[in-house]
C-alpha cells in the first residue's frame, strides 16, 4: 500500500507544473523554496521534521494526518494570496506568463474589493521601466518604489510599519490628525516620532473632511483610503478631485488574524518589498499555529466575554464572526456572543448583555476610550462601569486593553494574538499572564 502511495505521489510530481511560491513557506517542508507535491511526498517519507515544520494541523504530532493535511492545501497555499478574501495579487513577466514575486517578475497587478465590487486595480511596475501596451482600461499605471504616501487610518499605518524599512517611514508624508496626535503625544508607532517632529509627517484631516490643501502640498504618489466607515464615497470623490491616485483596502472586514495579515502583501507591492510583506505573514502565521498546539490540550474551555460599554450607548459586543471571537474559539475559548451573527460589533441592550456574560471566566474589556476613561483596577472598572459588578466579582481573571491595543498590536498581530492565547488558559504558558503586551491584568 505504502508503495503504491509513494507510486501516486511520485508520478503527479513528474506531471506537476512549475509552482507559484513565495518562498520558503509554511508547507514548504523540504525546503527547496517551493510549495508542491515533492513536499508532500518527503512528509510522507519523514516525520522527523519537528513540530514546527511538520505538525501543520496544529495537534502536537507529526503523523499520516498531517500528510493528508498538506496534500488538500498545498496548491491553495502556493498561490499568491493565501487567506485574504477583499485582495488579488497577480504576478507577470515581460511575455505575460504568471509567475512569482521572486522570479524576474516584469509587472503585477493588485485589485481590492469587497464582495462584487471592485475598487481598485493598479499595474505596478518597476520605476524606469515600461507598462505592458495592452492593460484593461479600468488598471491604472503606477510606479514603484512609490516616494509619498499618504493614508487615513491606524490600521494602514501599522501595516506600513509592519515591513519594518526606513524608506517606507520616510516615505508616509500624511496621516489622519487622530493617529498625528497619538504617534506626537502618546508614543504609539514609536519609530515614527521622528517623522512627526521634523515635519516629514503632517495631519491630513479625517473621514469625510481631508485637508485638501495639506494633501496637495504633500503631492502623494498615493492616498490609502479606509473602506470601514460611511465616508468612503466622499474621501475617494475628494482625492480623484485632486487628480490623485488612491487605493481602497478592505482588511477591516476580513475574516481572521492570518487574513488581515496578509494584507502586508498589499502595501509591500507598492515598494517592492514583496517578500517582507509575506515575511509579516509567515510570522504571524507561525505563531497561531504555535499558540493552537499550545492551547490544544487545555483541560477545559473557559467561558470569555469581551464587550466595551459606552457610558453613553451602553454596550458594544463583538460578533460571532469577528476575527477577535474566532481566535478565542481557536485557543479554545468559550465566546459568549455566539449567537449574535456579523463581523464587526453591535450596540446590545443592557439587560441581553448582562445575560449573556453571566458566570463568564474571563472578562475581557476592550477599553476604546482609555484616554479619557483609564481602567487601572479591578474596583476603578467596577466603579466607573456599576452594571457589570457582579459578573466582575464572579469571574476568575478580568483584563482589559492597553492604549497601543489597535495601534502597535497590529504591528506586533503575533504578539496580540498570544496575549488572546494567554488571558484564556495561561495555565499553558510559562509565566502565564503575567507578561502580557497589549493588555493587563485587573485586580
Amino acid at each position: 500500500m505504502v508503495k503504491k502511495i509513494l507510486k501516486i505521489l511520485s508520478a503527479m510530481l513528474m506531471i506537476l507544473l512549475t509552482p507559484i511560491v513565495f518562498g520558503e513557506n509554511i508547507g514548504d517542508v523540504n525546503g527547496d523554496g517551493s510549495i508542491n507535491i515533492a513536499d508532500v511526498v518527503y512528509l510522507f517519507k519523514h516525520r522527523d521534521v519537528g513540530l514546527e515544520k511538520g505538525d501543520l494541523n496544529c495537534d502536537n504530532s507529526v503523523d499520516i494526518a498531517d500528510v493528508v493535511y498538506l496534500f488538500n492545501n498545498y496548491q491553495k497555499w502556493r498561490e499568491p494570496v493565501v487567506f485574504a478574501k477583499n485582495f488579488e495579487i497577480e504576478y507577470y513577466d515581460a511575455n505575460g506568463n504568471p509567475v512569482s514575486y521572486d522570479d524576474n517578475w516584469a509587472y503585477k497587478i493588485i485589485t481590492t474589493k469587497y464582495g462584487n465590487e471592485i475598487y481598485n486595480k493598479y499595474c505596478i511596475v518597476r520605476e524606469g521601466e515600461e507598462p505592458p501596451s495592452n492593460l484593461p482600461s479600468d488598471v491604472k499605471v503606477i510606479y514603484a518604489p512609490v516616494k509619498k504616501v499618504a493614508t487615513l487610518s491606524a490600521f494602514q499605518v501599522a501595516m506600513l510599519e509592519a515591513l519594518d524599512n526606513d524608506s517606507v517611514r520616510e516615505s508616509i508624508r500624511g496621516v489622519s490628525e487622530y493617529t498625528y496626535t497619538k504617534i506626537k503625544d502618546y508614543g504609539v508607532f514609536p519609530k515614527l516620532k521622528s517623522y512627526v517632529d521634523n515635519g516629514n509627517i503632517v495631519p491630513i484631516g479625517k473621514w469625510g473632511a481631508i485637508d485638501k490643501e495639506a494633501l496637495l502640498n504633500i503631492s502623494p504618489d498615493i492616498v490609502f483610503l479606509a473602506w470601514t466607515h460611511g465616508y468612503l464615497a466622499t474621501d475617494m470623490n475628494t482625492v480623484s478631485d485632486l487628480g490623485m491616485n488612491y487605493l481602497v483596502t478592505v482588511e477591516s472586514n476580513e475574516p481572521d488574524f492570518l487574513a488581515k495579515a496578509e494584507w502586508a502583501k498589499v502595501y509591500a507591492a507598492f515598494y517592492n518589498l514583496d517578500k517582507k510583506g509575506n515575511d509579516f505573514l509567515q510570522k504571524v502565521w507561525e505563531k497561531r499555529n504555535e499558540l493552537i498546539r499550545k492551547t490544544r490540550n487545555a483541560a477545559y474551555r473557559p467561558k470569555v466575554a469581551m464587550l466595551y460599554w459606552s457610558p453613553y450607548s451602553g454596550p458594544w459586543v463583538y460578533c460571532a464572526q469577528n476575527y477577535y471571537a474566532k481566535w478565542i474559539l481557536d485557543v479554545k475559548g468559550d465566546y459568549c456572543f455566539l449567537d449574535i451573527p456579523g463581523t464587526s460589533y453591535v450596540n446590545l441592550d443592557k439587560e441581553t448583555t448582562l445575560e449573556h456574560i453571566n458566570g463568564c471566566d474571563v472578562f475581557i474589556y476592550m477599553n476604546w476610550n482609555s484616554l479619557n476613561e483609564p481602567m487601572d483596577t479591578l474596583d476603578e472598572l467596577k466603579e466607573r462601569r456599576p452594571d457589570l459588578a457582579p459578573v466582575l466579582d464572579s469571574a476568575k481573571r478580568v483584563y482589559t486593553t492597553k492604549f497601543s491595543y489597535s495601534y502597535d498590536g497590529n504591528v506586533n498581530m503575533d504578539l496580540l494574538m498570544e496575549d488572546f492565547a494567554r488571558m484564556i488558559h495561561p495555565e499553558c504558558f510559562d509565566g502565564g499572564d503575567s507578561n502580557l503586551h497589549y493588555f493587563k491584568k485587573l485586580k
